[in-house]
């Protein structure tokens, strides 16, 4: 008889052994799907128009030079450098505020940027980059030079958009 208690035991004591990995796997939680709502919003890129007037297009040599007038700003261009040695010059005539600010946007990855500005005494700051900000000490016409960057990769020929505020 003891021999026959010892062996149920046994027996119990395995059946409890196959039990306890099955309950551990069973026991195991799924990790909760959450579920998300995401907000659809479709932006539309429409083509940039220039709307502002261009008072006079030059062109000499390698530089176009393009005049418009700042007392009705914001300013906005659709420009166009067609020769990797090209600049244009935007001239803002009649600019009577106490800062520019711009930028450049290009419509593909393009190698140009505002190199230079011009102030009415004629002396020159820059470079700067594909944006500017700037305090304009005196009243009068500036320039801002656009033309490739020496210092960086990249084609400098293509369509570009410019901002003057």
């Amino acid at each position: 008889m003891k021999r026959l208690t010892s062996k149920n035991q046994t027996v119990n004591s395995l059946k409890y052994l196959v039990l306890i990995p099955l309950f551990l796997v069973a026991c195991k939680k799924e990790p909760e799907v959450k579920e998300t709502k995401v907000d659809t919003i479709t932006t539309i890129e429409k083509p940039v128009d220039s709307l502002s007037t261009i008072v006079k297009t030059e062109r000499e040599s390698n530089q176009k030079i393009i005049t418009v007038d700042a007392s009705k700003m914001p300013i906005r261009l659709n420009l166009e450098i067609t020769n990797p040695n090209d600049q244009i010059i935007l001239k803002l005539e009649n600019l009577d505020q106490p800062k520019i600010k711009g930028y450049v946007k290009t419509e593909t990855p393009m190698n140009v940027r505002i190199n230079q500005i011009r102030m009415p005494d004629n002396t020159f700051d820059g470079p700067f980059g594909p944006t500017i900000e700037y305090d304009t000490k005196q009243k009068g016409e500036y320039w801002l030079i656009f033309a490739k960057n020496n210092m960086a990769d990249g084609e400098p020929v293509g369509k570009f958009f410019v901002k003057i505020e």
